[in-house]
């Protein structure tokens, strides 16, 4: 029993460690290959059988994911979210409305089309606009990171750690984002106050201009107009209930259909690889959940101790940043997922989970993908470093999960959890 206690933790302690050193791996590795390392390990160690690891593997979430890819694919296509994200940043007068405006509409439009895509198609119009305004690009570079990380914890499919708190949960698409679209509200305006407070003489008063603009990627309005069309069925059914992962997949076959674009561009596209981290990661946390039980049934109670009480909720969410940082946010919902849905207050506790872990993504440079995205995308011209992300990442992270925690807790109290 110890020596498979023994090897859990250490295939996990190697995945995490491989994530954390990303381009840095010794050996090439990536997060995909983190992941398949460690369910294969599992199996080959003996932590879990075969069957046990085929299990593991939520294929909801991962349709879910799919899904979502192939819609989202298509809007990228169109042009639609380019065109979006270039009226977004270029349509402001001073400094200050181009701040207010990247951070809302970076975290309306991660709420969605998911955090880590915004972050994508928005990183180099952003480097655009700030040179050509002749502008630092930095407050606005931390402004799409972490206001598309604020902005996602609205809705079930805003990141992927919400898709698998969606799916184990019995928290529906509306109700979830009935709950978390006014936390995510404030948590944006605390996260752009707190941008504001620390480049506020950085950002020069007056009219700024745009000296040629490049233009946004050219609109095709036929597979855009069958794109939003395709959104609005696919919000429509989650706002009706209907399951995630069965609407989403729904909404990628009619996608295709309407499409009439050759699919092969459209699957070559898809992120395989994040899907394949995920179905790794599932293994992996099964196998750390049965090997590690004894003393995961210990630690939760204590973390989950109470949590009706404020002191309780706030001492939940601190785990929940710390453990997010730790093991990073999406193999923290695999591990505590199984545990949280007999615990008391599951409902309170998930979104609790929800929030915590997506707002623990804005306190290092390395705690979310989203975060990375960016940071890769302006390497060449405007390096972001691990410091000046930390400077704002302490202060917006303890205020919002602050802020998020306190207002779940006001939700609790007033029978709406």
């Amino acid at each position: 029993m110890l020596a498979r206690e023994v090897l859990a933790a250490g295939i996990f302690s190697l995945v995490y460690l491989i994530i954390l050193a990303g381009e840095n791996s010794p050996r090439k590795l990536d997060r995909p290959a983190a992941g398949l390392i460690g369910g294969v390990l599992m199996v080959v160690c003996g932590v879990l059988t075969r069957q046990e690891a085929v299990s593991a593997i939520d294929f909801g979430t991962l349709a879910l994911l799919f899904g979502m890819m192939v819609v989202v694919q298509h809007a990228v296509t169109s042009g639609l979210l380019d065109r979006l994200a270039y009226r977004l940043v270029t349509a402001s007068r001073t400094a200050d409305q181009m701040l207010w405006s990247l951070c809302w509409g970076a975290g309306i439009l991660s709420a969605l089309f998911v955090n880590d895509t915004v972050c994508l198609l928005m990183t180099p119009l952003v480097l655009a606009a700030t040179r050509r305004a002749r502008l630092p690009a930095e407050p606005f570079l931390l402004a799409l990171a972490t206001s598309s990380n604020v902005g996602s914890v609205m809705t079930v499919t805003g990141n992927p750690q919400n898709m698998l708190i969606g799916q184990s949960s019995h928290w529906t698409w509306a109700a979830f984002a009935a709950r978390m679209v006014p936390i995510g509200i404030v948590c944006l305006v605390i996260n752009g106050l707190v941008l504001k407070a620390i480049y506020h003489r950085q950002l020069p008063p007056g009219a700024i201009t745009l000296d040629g603009p490049a233009e946004p990627t050219a609109l095709d309005r036929r597979l855009a107009t069958k794109t939003v069309l395709v959104l609005l069925g696919l919000l429509l059914a989650f706002l009706l209930g209907a399951p995630m992962d069965v609407a989403a997949l729904s909404a990628a076959v009619v996608m295709l259909v309407l499409a009439n674009r050759p699919p092969e561009k459209t699957f070559a596209a898809v992120d395989w690889s994040l899907l394949l981290f995920f179905a790794g990661l599932f293994v992996v946390a099964a196998g750390v959940t049965k090997a590690e039980a004894a003393w995961i049934g210990r630690l939760l109670p204590e973390v989950t101790r109470q949590v009706e009480q404020v002191a309780g909720l706030l001492r939940f969410s601190a785990a929940s940043v710390a453990g997010s940082n730790l093991f990073s946010n999406v193999p923290f919902v695999m591990l505590l997922r199984g545990w949280i849905a007999p615990a008391p207050h599951a409902e309170l506790l998930w979104l609790c989970l929800a929030a915590s872990s997506t707002l623990a993504g804005n306190l290092t440079l390395v705690g979310s993908a989203a975060n990375l995205i960016v940071a890769h995308g302006a390497q060449a011209e405007h390096p972001l470093s691990f410091w000046a992300f930390l400077r704002v990442g302490i202060l917006s992270t303890a205020l919002t999960v602050l802020a998020s925690t306190l207002m779940l807790w006001l939700f609790s109290r007033l029978g709406c959890v």
